[in-house]
């Protein structure tokens, strides 16, 4: 009876000291208390291996997280991280039609993780963008039925892929934050096309949140420089406009 709790013991101290290497980001010491956890207790549960397959992919041993996760992909316990976690190994490997399955697997396992959406729109967007803006068009066409994390996942992945396509779309449909709106500003800033800032700048006003503190530095150090039109100065202009005679026009 001694001896079976002294191993008990000890799998409880491994387990301990295991999971606080994690969370101290020391994944070469996490990894071997697992390994010993796993030597102490061969039958461990699925998340002994989950959380060994998660050092390995944060040291880049994606071969390696592969042979650990991959006998657990169907297991009746596992939760939808062990899909995401396979999804991220082929990303990391390059194999892109493998990951793209696995993340949509991790998906239809009930992630709610932003990060599984996220992922799944950067690979597809590295295989081809047109593939991750059909995919974000899928999304709102289920919109009644895609979770908060699908637009943060998607919003995060608008800011991390090199073209514009992501955050110009999630732009259009009001659906851009603070951060995505800065991508499109500076790059209206670096064109020098002053008529995008300021339909850019004045939706953001629009919105719940208003201008963020980048957008309103922005904002007042263009009005410094006078590229900005002020209110009352566009209004004038207006009216002038309106009361000019139109070319072509009768009388």
């Amino acid at each position: 009876m001694g001896s079976v709790l002294d191993v008990q013991n000890r799998v409880d101290a491994v387990r301990r000291a295991a999971y606080e290497a994690i969370q101290e980001a020391d994944w070469e010491a996490a990894e071997g208390l697992l390994r010993r956890l796993i030597q102490l207790n061969p039958s461990a549960g699925v998340d002994v291996w989950d959380h060994l397959g998660f050092t390995l992919l944060m040291q880049g041993d994606y071969l390696g997280c592969l042979e650990v996760l991959k006998p657990f992909a169907s297991h009746p316990q596992r939760s939808f991280w062990v899909q995401h976690k396979l999804g991220d190994a082929y990303r990391g490997l390059n194999q892109l039609d493998d990951a793209v399955r696995s993340y949509r697997l991790s998906l239809q396992e009930g992630s709610d993780s932003p990060l599984s959406f996220r992922n799944l729109l950067q690979v597809l967007d590295r295989q081809d963008p047109r593939l991750a803006l059909g995919e974000l068009k899928r999304w709102r066409q289920l919109a009644a039925g895609m979770p908060d994390a699908a637009w943060d996942g998607a919003r995060q992945a608008a800011l991390l892929v090199p073209g514009p396509a992501l955050v110009q779309t999630l732009q259009s449909w009001g659906l851009a934050d603070g951060d995505c709106r800065q991508r499109l500003l500076k790059a209206a800033c670096y064109g020098m096309d002053i008529d995008q800032v300021c339909d850019l700048l004045r939706e953001a006003a629009a919105q719940p949140a208003g201008l963020t503190a980048w957008e309103q530095a922005l904002q007042e150090r263009l009005k410094r420089l006078n590229l900005l039109p002020s209110s009352r100065s566009a209004a004038t202009n207006g009216r002038g406009a309106a009361s000019r005679p139109q070319p072509g026009g009768g009388g």
